[in-house]
């Protein structure tokens, strides 16, 4: 068993801001799959319509980008050698269904609900790619073993 380096200062906020992130994103998830009609009632009418019709492994992604990223920044807190690869799993999860949502469904999202939405999964690919780094940085470092 490897001994595990001094933990850094910064490893519990990131960890805890990592958390309170997906924590929010897995509660979208939930809240949306469950159908909590006070929740969506929130959202206008042609969103639901537009990410009802989206396809099964679009919605599949999304499930692996919310659940792994909150199950990586778990790992993250607790040092576990498997934070980096549940982070990576969340950030591909994400990268990809941005990647389709914006460049490759029709009509694209930005054109669908709008750029404000476009604009929070790209901040979200963005904030899973550096969460993975951090991660793998953090592995290499010898603080998550």
């Amino acid at each position: 068993m490897a001994i595990a380096a001094e933990r850094p200062w910064h490893l519990v906020p990131v960890g805890i801001i990592a958390l309170l992130w997906h924590a929010g994103g897995a509660l979208d998830y939930l809240l949306t799959k469950i159908g909590y009609a006070p929740y969506l009632e929130q959202v206008p009418a042609e969103w639901l319509v537009y990410f009802d019709a989206m396809p099964a492994w679009v919605t599949g992604a999304w499930a692996v980008g919310v659940w792994g990223g909150l199950l990586g920044a778990v790992l993250l807190l607790m040092r576990e050698h498997w934070a980096p690869l549940a982070l990576a799993a969340s950030f591909f999860a994400v990268g990809a269904a941005t990647i389709w949502l914006t460049l490759l469904s029709d009509p694209p999202m930005q054109q669908a609900v709008g750029m404000e939405f476009t604009w929070v999964m790209i901040l979200a690919t963005g904030a899973a790619f550096l969460l993975w780094i951090y991660g793998r940085a953090m592995r290499r470092r010898g603080v998550i073993t």
